[in-house]
C-alpha cells in the first residue's frame, strides 16, 4: 500500500503500525504471543474488518466514523446536564475540536472507538440502564485499556442509587466481557499479553522470536539503523535514554534540557515516582467519589474527566491521547469564557513542542480544579 500522510508524533502510525500489525494478524501470526501489539484486540478486529476493502484508507473508516458519532451521546449527555441550547453547544464544540479534527479525522489515531463506547456507556448509565452501560463499557476497554480509570467512578455511581448487589452485578457483567473477548490470549500466553495491554512487568524476553517488535511495524523512511518505529532509543550526545518518539511525560523536558548527562537509572526512577503521584492523585480522586452522600449526572461528567486527566498528566503520554476527553471536556462548558478556554486548549496542544504535552494538561488539571468548577451547572448558563 503505498500513500503518504503527513507526520505526526515523529512518525506515521497509520501507515507504519496500523498497516503492518493487521496484515501479521491475516498472515495468520497471533498478537501478543507472535507480535507486539498495544491494545486489547477489539482495536485490531476493528482494523481487520474493515482492512478487507480495497482501498489504503479502509482501516480509517472505523476510526472517523466512531468519532463522528460521540457527538449523540455528547450531546444526549448534555440534554440531562444543561439545557436544549447547552446540549446543542457541547455536542457542537466537540464536534469542531481541532484536536478531534486533526489527530482523529485527519492522522487516523487510536482514541475514539474507545471514546465512543465510553460516552455511550455515560448516557446509559445516567439512564439507569446499567446492563447496557456495563457493557459498552467493557467494549471501550476492549478498545483501549484507558477506559478501565472509569470503572471505579462508574461503581460508586452505581452505589450510591442502587444496593451493593448491583454494583456487584455490573462488576461482574464488566470483567466477564473483558475476559470474552481477551480469549485465546489470555490463555495461550497469558504474561505476554498481560505485559502488552498492562505493561505487567515479565521475565521471558530471552524466549521471544527475534522480530517480536518489528513484526507489526514498518520502519519510516529514512530511519537509517533503527529496527523498531516506536521502541528503539535515540543515541544523541544530548538525549542518551530518551525512546525513540516515547510518549512525553513531565520529567522528560528537565532530562534532556538540564541533566543531560544523567545516568541510565534516573529516567526510570523519575518515570517510577510520576506514577507514585499518579496512584496517589487517583486515589485522592476515589476517596472524595467515596465521601460523596450523593452523586450528580455533573459531577460523575467531572469526575470521569478528572480520572482520564490524572491518568495522561502523570503518565507518559501522546498528544493525540487527549482526544479521548474532549467529550467530557465540552460537556462542563458554562461560560463563554469556557468556550474560549475550550478551543485556546485544542489549539494550544496542537502548536507546543510533544515534549510540553503533560505541563499543558497540569495547567487544564489546576484550572478545572478552580472553585468555581466545582458547582453544577446551571440550564442556559451559556
Amino acid at each position: 500500500m503505498g500513500f503518504s500522510l503527513p507526520i505526526s508524533e515523529a512518525w506515521k502510525d497509520y501507515a507504519y503500525a496500523y498497516i503492518p500489525t493487521v496484515q501479521a494478524f491475516r498472515d495468520g501470526h497471533l498478537p501478543y504471543k507472535d507480535f507486539f501489539h498495544a491494545y486489547p484486540p477489539l482495536f485490531l478486529y476493528a482494523l481487520t474488518l474493515f482492512s478487507f476493502l480495497p482501498y489504503f484508507w479502509s482501516m480509517a473508516l472505523p476510526l472517523i466514523i466512531s468519532d463522528a458519532l460521540t457527538v449523540a451521546p455528547v450531546y444526549l449527555i448534555g440534554r440531562r446536564l444543561l439545557s436544549e441550547r447547552g446540549a446543542f453547544i457541547a455536542s457542537l464544540l466537540f464536534a469542531l475540536a481541532p484536536i478531534n479534527l486533526f489527530y482523529i479525522d485527519y492522522v487516523w489515531l487510536n482514541p475514539p472507538l474507545t471514546t465512543f463506547f465510553l460516552m455511550v456507556s455515560v448516557y446509559f448509565l445516567l439512564e439507569g440502564r446499567y446492563d447496557l452501560s456495563a457493557f459498552t463499557l467493557a467494549i471501550s476497554i476492549g478498545f483501549k485499556q484507558t477506559s478501565l480509570m472509569a470503572l471505579p467512578i462508574m461503581l460508586f455511581f452505581v452505589a450510591k442509587k442502587m444496593s451493593h448487589k448491583r454494583v456487584l452485578r455490573y462488576l461482574l457483567m464488566v470483567a466477564s466481557v473483558c475476559f470474552a473477548f481477551s480469549i485465546p490470549y489470555v490463555f495461550v500466553e497469558p504474561r505476554l499479553y498481560l505485559f502488552s495491554v498492562f505493561r505487567v512487568p515479565i521475565g521471558a524476553w530471552g524466549k521471544l522470536p527475534e522480530n517480536y517488535f518489528q513484526l507489526g511495524f514498518t520502519n519510516p523512511s529514512g530511519s537509517g539503523t533503527i529496527d523498531a518505529a516506536t521502541l528503539d532509543w535515540y543515541e544523541l550526545k544530548w538525549m542518551r535514554y530518551v525512546p525513540l518518539n516515547a510518549p512525553a511525560s513531565l520529567s522528560l523536558p528537565i532530562f534532556i534540557f538540564l541533566l543531560p548527562e544523567m545516568t541510565p537509572d534516573i529516567y526510570f526512577k523519575a518515570d517510577l515516582t510520576l506514577k507514585i503521584l499518579l496512584l496517589t492523585a487517583y486515589g485522592l480522586l476515589l476517596y472524595k467519589t467515596h465521601k460523596k452522600r450523593q452523586m450528580e449526572a455533573a459531577v460523575l461528567i467531572k469526575y470521569l474527566l478528572y480520572s482520564l486527566l490524572i491518568l495522561f498528566t502523570f503518565n507518559p503520554v501522546y498528544k493525540y491521547y487527549v482526544a479521548g476527553i474532549t467529550p467530557f471536556l465540552s460537556l462542563l462548558v458554562q461560560k463563554r469564557r469556557d468556550v474560549i478556554a475550550f478551543g485556546a486548549f485544542n489549539l494550544a496542544l496542537l502548536a507546543i513542542p510533544r515534549l510540553l504535552t503533560s505541563y499543558l494538561l497540569l495547567l487544564l488539571l489546576a484550572w478545572l480544579l478552580r472553585p468555581h468548577l466545582g458547582r453544577t451547572p446551571k440550564l442556559g448558563q451559556i
